[in-house]
C-alpha cells in the first residue's frame, strides 16, 4: 500500500468501556491510517482485546465514539478479518482444514441457508497455497502444529478479502522459528491490507510493526515503535527486558548497581 496521502480508517474519541464497575478502557483516543502496520501492547487485563472488540463492533462504548472507515463499526464488519487467540479453537471439533477456512466465506451470511459457489472455493485454495497449507487441506484441525493452525486462521480471516486484519496475539503458543514465519507472512500482507496486532511479543514490535500502541487502560503511547524506559514503567509499572506472553515482565536492577 502507499504510505502518502493515506487515508484515516480507524478512530477513537474520548473512549470509555466500563464493565459493571470495573473501568476496562479510559479517555482512549486513537487513529490508525490506511496501510499502517500497528501493534498493541500492554500488560494483561490492560484492555487490548477489548479494543479489538471496539473496533469489530462486537462490543459498544459507554462513552465516546468509535468510527471504523467512517462509519459504526458494527455497519463495516464484513470490511475486516479477525484472527483470534488460538486458545479458542476447539482442536477436537472434526473439521479440515479446508472447510474451517472455507467458513471465512459465511460472513454476515445465515449458516443454515448458506452455499458455497466455485468462487468461494477458488479463494479458499488461493490462501491455502499463499500460505502454504494447500497439502494439509484435508487434515483435521487438531492434527496441525501451532504455526500450522495460525496460518489457517489467518487465511479464514483472508477469504473474507479484508481491507482491515485484526490479530489476538497470533504468535502466544508458538516458537521462535514459527513466530518469525508468521511475521514475515504478515508483513508480506500488509502490502495489501492494514494490520492492528495484539502482542507481547518484542520481537514484532522490534522488527515489524510501524507503530504501536502502548495501552493499559488508558493510551500511555501512540507512535513509532520506540519505547523509552519512561513508557515502560507507566504501562508495566517495572522497567522490563522482555514482553512475552505469560511472563508478564523481567525486572531489570538499576544502572549503575548491582544486579
Amino acid at each position: 500500500m502507499k504510505t502518502t496521502d493515506r487515508q484515516e480508517i480507524i478512530n477513537l474519541k474520548n473512549v470509555e468501556v466500563n464493565y459493571g464497575d470495573i473501568n476496562a478502557l479510559h479517555d482512549i483516543n486513537l487513529s490508525v491510517s490506511e496501510g499502517d502496520f500497528m501493534g498493541i501492547i500492554g500488560p494483561n487485563g490492560g484492555g487490548k482485546t477489548t479494543l479489538l472488540k471496539l473496533i469489530l463492533g462486537l462490543i459498544k462504548p459507554t462513552a465516546g465514539e468509535v468510527k471504523v472507515f467512517g462509519s459504526e463499526a458494527s455497519k463495516v464488519c464484513k470490511q475486516i478479518g479477525y484472527v483470534p487467540q488460538t486458545a479458542a479453537i476447539n482442536r477436537n471439533f472434526p473439521i479440515s482444514v479446508r472447510d474451517m477456512v472455507l467458513m471465512g466465506r459465511m460472513a454476515g451470511q445465515r449458516p443454515i441457508f448458506h452455499r458455497y459457489h466455485s468462487d468461494d472455493r477458488k479463494l479458499v485454495e488461493y490462501y491455502l497455497d499463499r500460505l502454504d497449507i494447500l497439502n494439509l487441506a484435508h487434515r483435521q484441525i487438531g492434527q496441525l502444529s501451532g504455526g500450522q493452525l495460525q496460518r489457517t486462521l489467518i487465511a479464514r480471516a483472508l477469504v473474507v478479502k479484508p481491507q482491515l486484519l485484526l490479530l489476538d496475539e497470533p504468535t502466544a503458543s508458538l516458537d521462535a522459528p514459527s513466530s518469525s514465519e508468521i511475521y514475515s507472512i504478515l508483513k508480506e500482507l500488509n502490502k495489501e491490507v492494514s494490520i492492528l496486532l495484539v502482542t507481547h511479543d518484542t520481537l514484532a514490535v522490534s522488527s515489524y510493526v510501524q507503530s504501536i500502541a502502548c495501552i493499559n487502560h488508558r493510551l500511555h503511547y501512540h507512535g513509532e515503535p520506540n519505547i523509552s524506559s519512561e513508557i515502560v514503567m507507566q504501562l508495566y509499572g517495572c522497567p522490563v527486558e522482555l514482553i512475552a506472553h505469560g511472563v508478564p515482565h523481567r525486572v531489570l536492577g538499576r544502572h549503575g548497581g548491582s544486579l
